[in-house]
C-alpha cells in the first residue's frame, strides 16, 4: 500500500497490483487500461505508472467519471475531487478530444487522476459508458466537468454506505440553478422521472448492481440516464437511500443536457423510453394525455393569479 500527496493537499491510497471486478450476472466487464485493443492516441494518469486502486478495510473505493468535452469549467471540477478529504477516492476523466487547451489541463494533473483519455466519442452517454467500464470502485459516480462538488461530499456519501450497506444506491441532496433539490420518490417513477435530484454529482451505486444492470442506452438523445434509472428500480428491483435535506454534495450550476430540449420531444423520449421497458401502455395515453392538459393549464392559472 502506498500513499501519495496529491496537488490540493489531499492523500490519496494505491496499490501496485491491479484486481479486476468481476460479479455474477454482470453485463458488462471492467477493463484495465483501455476499452479497444488500440491505445488511444492520448492518455494518461497514475493507472498507466502502475498505481491502482482497491476496496480496503472500512475505506471503500469510491469511484468518480468525469465526462467532458471543450468545458471551460474542467479545471475548477477536477480541484473539487482532488479537494475531498478521503484517501480511497478514484478520478476518470472521459475526454471527447477538446483539443490542444484540454490536454494541458490534463497533463498537468497527470499525477493526481487515475486515468484520463482523451478520443472521439459518441456523445455524451458514450463517455460515461467508458467510464463505468474502467470504474474500480465500490461505488460508481458521475461528476460532469460542469460541476463543483463540496468539500464534504464524499466523507457524507461513505456515512451513508457505512449506515445502509444493503441499498443499491445513495441519491444525495444537490444544488442547481440556485435551488436545492432532495428527496427520493421510488413509487412516482411509474407516472414521472425525475424522482431523485440528480442522476449527476449526487448518485452514487454500488458498481455489482450498475453491472447487473448493464451500461446506458445510447441510442437516447436524451434522458438514458432516466431509462437506466428505470431500470435500476422497476426492473431490477434495487432499493436506494437518500440523503438529508442540509447535506449537499455539490453544485450543478445552471440547467442541465435535457432542459435545451423541447416539451415535445422530451415526452415523446420518455413514452419510447417506458414503452421499450414493458410498461402498460394505457398508463402510457394516461402520462402524455395528463402532461399536455397540465402544460396547457399552467398559463391559464398563472394568468389567474
Amino acid at each position: 500500500m502506498i500513499k501519495i500527496t496529491n496537488k490540493l493537499g489531499q492523500t490519496r491510497i494505491y496499490l501496485k497490483k491491479y484486481k479486476r471486478k468481476i460479479f455474477p450476472k454482470e453485463k458488462f466487464e471492467t477493463k484495465k487500461f483501455y476499452l479497444t485493443k488500440r491505445k488511444p492516441l492520448y492518455c494518461g494518469g497514475l493507472r498507466f505508472k502502475g498505481f491502482f486502486k482497491d476496496n480496503i478495510k472500512d475505506k471503500p473505493l469510491i469511484s468518480i467519471i468525469m465526462p467532458n468535452f471543450k468545458c471551460a469549467d474542467l479545471e475548477n471540477a477536477i480541484k473539487s475531487i482532488l479537494k475531498q478529504n478521503y484517501e480511497n477516492l478514484e478520478l476518470i476523466v472521459m475526454d471527447g478530444n477538446s483539443g490542444r487547451d484540454t490536454l494541458k489541463i490534463l497533463k498537468r494533473y497527470d499525477q493526481d487522476i487515475d486515468i484520463w483519455i482523451s478520443e472521439k466519442d459518441n456523445g455524451m452517454w458514450d463517455a460515461w459508458n467508458k467510464g463505468f467500464q474502467l470504474a474500480s470502485g465500490e461505488y460508481v459516480g458521475i461528476v460532469d466537468s460542469s460541476n463543483i462538488l463540496y468539500p464534504n461530499a464524499i466523507k457524507t456519501l461513505i456515512k451513508y454506505v457505512s449506515l445502509y450497506p444493503k441499498k443499491d444506491f445513495i441519491c444525495g441532496t444537490v444544488k442547481k440553478d440556485n435551488k436545492i433539490y432532495a428527496g427520493f420518490r421510488p413509487k412516482d417513477i411509474v407516472r414521472q422521472f425525475n424522482i431523485i435530484p440528480s442522476s449527476v454529482v449526487g448518485f452514487f451505486i454500488k458498481l455489482k448492481s450498475l453491472k447487473r444492470v448493464g451500461l446506458l442506452d445510447t441510442r437516447y438523445k436524451i434522458q438514458a440516464d432516466y431509462d437506466l434509472l428505470y431500470k435500476i428500480i422497476i426492473k431490477n428491483n434495487m432499493r436506494g437511500i437518500n440523503t438529508k435535506g442540509n447535506e449537499i454534495f455539490g453544485d450543478l450550476g445552471d440547467s442541465g443536457f435535457s432542459s435545451r430540449h423541447s416539451f415535445l420531444s422530451k415526452l415523446i423520449n420518455e413514452v419510447i423510453i417506458r414503452f421499450r421497458n414493458g410498461q402498460n401502455i394505457f398508463y402510457l395515453i394516461y402520462i402524455i394525455f395528463g402532461r399536455c392538459f397540465m402544460k396547457n393549464l399552467k398559463p391559464i392559472l398563472k394568468d389567474k393569479l
